[in-house]
């Protein structure tokens, strides 16, 4: 599992242009797999090695390939997504950090204080709607300052005096309102998903009898515990970046 795990990843990170200077894709054009290594090949090639195994290995069900499945494109689709957002530019793991973050713990906060209305008891009983709106409030906050003065950030921290969507979004440039708009509902979506993201994590460890994915960090988990809502979210932060540097280069706001 680990090493269809593992090929998944790479093969995502291959098939970003972006990630040409990064390790993996430098490996695999050194062992001359680059052209092999691809998101296709590969799920294939799991899809294959699961049936094959439901045949030969005596106590492989059908059960098992479809948990296997499911945490092979889980955690392949996610890590790799979050890798590729790094090279895009590190504001946007600082900015999506901001927003997994904040929402996390003022999910808390306000749900300890204010939560009177269950979000989803069967899955975690300790989330609420207040919880949640609170901490996507604050997270928008946050998100939105970070991208509306990253100029300044950007160069006292990261040495790059730029605004936070050069490069990368199909706009020349944007106006205020369009600005404040865009990074408002931005932040809000990726806080939203960031939610989703918890409770799925939160599902599938209901579902398994676990607590923990791991226990790496005495007390805390593995990295899959403390990073669930964010590697979602990176999934679908990368997906909505694609889509709309590719689909819609004209919007003007």
């Amino acid at each position: 599992t680990v090493i269809l795990t593992m090929l998944l990843y790479f093969s995502i990170v291959n098939s970003f242009d972006l990630c040409s200077n990064s390790l993996i894709v430098q490996f695999l054009n050194l062992v001359h797999l680059n052209k092999i290594i691809t998101p296709l090949i590969v799920l294939f090639a799991i899809f294959i090695i699961l049936m094959s195994c439901m045949v030969f290995v005596p106590d492989f069900g059908v059960k098992d390939i479809g948990k296997l499945y499911l945490s092979i494109i889980y955690i392949g689709v996610s890590v790799g997504a979050f890798t590729i957002l790094r090279y895009y530019g590190i504001r946007f793991i600082v900015y999506l950090l901001f927003i997994t973050i904040f929402t996390d713990i003022f999910a808390l906060v306000f749900g300890l204080t204010l939560g009177k209305h269950k979000m989803a008891p069967l899955i975690s009983p300790k989330k609420t709607w207040e919880g949640a709106i609170g901490g996507t409030f604050v997270a928008v906050i946050i998100g939105f300052l970070f991208v509306y003065f990253y100029s300044g950030i950007g160069k006292a921290l990261f040495n790059e005096p730029i605004l936070f969507f050069d490069y990368v979004f199909g706009y020349k440039e944007f106006t205020t309102v369009g600005k404040v708009l865009f990074v408002i509902v931005l932040s809000l979506f990726l806080s939203v998903c960031s939610q989703i993201g918890d409770l799925v994590a939160s599902k599938l460890k209901r579902h398994y009898g676990i607590k923990d994915y791991s226990n790496i960090f005495p007390g805390h988990g593995g990295v899959l515990d403390r990073f669930d809502s964010t590697f979602f979210a990176s999934a679908i932060f990368l997906l909505f970046m694609i889509a709309e540097s590719n689909l819609f280069p004209w919007a003007q706001l």
